[in-house]
């Protein structure tokens, strides 16, 4: 048979009112309901836990030393349910995509700063997802076979073509096809990318696949900024700063590329933490707030 704490609750109840149906009115159950889970208990117990008359009720023998049981426990357990509840949450996020975690840690250490009571671990995670955590995040630019993963796909990541802001003014650059002349690299999101395509008005263009591909954000940028080289691909949020800083310029911004998506991947569960929602909707706001258009 198994052991049901709310039963020594409804007992410690009934003690105290003697009376089943105040028992019921309290915890919003049936008088009836009330009379079965005492007999359970009992049952349990393997013994009479109170000596009824038509007109009244009151505590065993057995029943005073099983009540004077029962409020130990169940005070104590009422301490370890305060106790989880106002220790630290431990949350996880993880991104196979490098340059993705460089932003991650900025937003989780603001997130941090502004909630004392949570602990946040930004952890390296391969690609594949055969299982998630508890209370882990996943950001992944694929959905995951993993059976028990819920995705929301977040805003689409916006991509330019920039360069150093200073460049040349004397290198005329109003088409894609000028960037022939320059010393253009791409940035890739991933391995199997490298065609290009840019679309404006209807008209398209794709680039040759030959050049330098980097997916490395910090060495693209060093690239533009060191060798004066033209960058093909970049996510706008790379750059919003050094924009603003007028160190880099966002070139031929009426030609738009496809844009790069992604998903927010949690494991799915009947119950959700408090703490699990509310950081799951700051990382979409983040996401979404740094990731729209320039």
């Amino acid at each position: 048979m198994k052991f049901y704490l709310k039963d020594f609750w409804i007992f410690i109840s009934i003690a105290e009112t003697k009376s089943l149906s105040k028992t019921a009115s309290q915890m919003g159950m049936s008088v009836s309901s009330i009379s079965k889970r005492l007999t359970r208990l009992e049952s349990y117990l393997q013994m009479t836990l109170f000596e009824r008359t038509t007109r009244s009720i009151k505590l065993s023998p057995m029943g005073e030393v099983a009540y004077e049981k029962s409020l130990l426990i169940t005070d104590e357990f009422q301490r370890f349910i305060d106790e989880l509840k106002s220790s630290k949450s431990t949350l996880k996020i993880s991104t196979p995509h490098r340059f993705i975690e460089s932003f991650l840690i900025d937003w989780c250490y603001e997130y941090c700063r502004n909630k004392p009571n949570i602990d946040i671990s930004v952890i390296e995670r391969k690609e594949s997802m055969d299982s998630l955590d508890i209370d882990e995040l996943f950001i992944t630019n694929r959905k995951s076979g993993y059976p028990l993963a819920i995705h929301r796909q977040l805003h689409p990541v916006k991509r330019v073509i920039c360069c150093s802001a200073d460049m040349d003014e004397n290198v005329a650059i109003s088409t894609p096809d000028d960037l022939k002349d320059c010393s253009t690299i791409y940035f890739i999101s991933n391995e199997s990318e490298y065609d290009i395509e840019l679309i404006r008005n209807g008209d398209s263009y794709k680039f040759i696949n030959d050049g330098l591909h980097l997916s490395s954000i910090e060495e693209s940028l060093k690239m533009v900024l060191e060798k004066g080289c033209v960058l093909v691909g970049i996510p706008f949020i790379h750059i919003r700063q050094l924009v603003k800083m007028k160190k880099i310029k966002v070139i031929l911004s009426e030609w738009e590329m496809k844009d790069l998506n992604y998903y927010l991947v949690w494991k799915e569960r009947p119950y959700f933490k408090k703490e699990l929602t509310e950081f799951l909707n700051y990382i979409e706001y983040k996401w979404k707030e740094g990731c729209g258009v320039y």
